[in-house]
């Protein structure tokens, strides 16, 4: 069997770091305007009121907690908590944040863990001539099993949007038909 020597090897070398080079480039991180056209959309009623009831109905059906909403001011806030816990009492392999325990009076407690993922959502619905206007945000949040912060993410997927609108819109046909 020849030996890859000389031209041969960086040939082959050459051919690994082209390829390693081909990969899928990251795409830049979206401009605030291209984040806010994402979570804006316009439905073809004044009646801002219904939409917001309509949003309402989506967010309950998501299973969010409305905390506050305000008709005058167009605001609504609700949160949804989805258990990351493991199943079982130890931490799955690719769960565990921390494998050392803390240690609380000579006792050293579990590993940190991914318990919860919290969506907070704020929208904010304007009366926009015969027309209303409708802005969303959601931002994850990632807690530990003792409450901590693990990381804090706004959701910036277009389709994860485009989802929650359509859903909005079969909800204000359904409150415009009284169904």
């Amino acid at each position: 069997m020849p030996s890859m020597k000389g031209p041969s090897l960086w040939l082959a070398l050459a051919v690994v770091v082209g390829a390693a080079g081909c990969a899928a480039p990251v795409p830049p991180p979206k401009s605030q305007l291209e984040i806010r056209e994402i979570q804006t959309r316009t439905f073809d009623t004044p009646d801002s009121k219904l939409v917001m009831k309509a949003m309402l109905n989506v967010l309950q059906d998501d299973g969010y907690v409305v905390r506050n909403a305000v008709v005058d001011l167009g605001l609504i806030t609700a949160a949804k908590e989805i258990d990351l816990a493991p199943r079982r009492s130890e931490p799955i392999g690719g769960d565990i944040v921390g494998s050392r325990g803390v240690v609380v009076y000579g006792f050293q407690g579990p590993p940190l863990y991914r318990k919860t993922e919290l969506q907070e959502f704020t929208g904010n619905v304007t009366e926009f001539g015969t027309q209303t206007r409708v802005r969303v945000n959601i931002q994850r949040k990632i807690l530990d099993n003792r409450g901590g912060v693990l990381s804090v993410q706004a959701v910036d997927d277009a389709q994860f949007y485009q989802d929650f609108f359509a859903r909005v819109d079969k909800s204000v046909y359904l409150q415009k038909e009284r169904l």
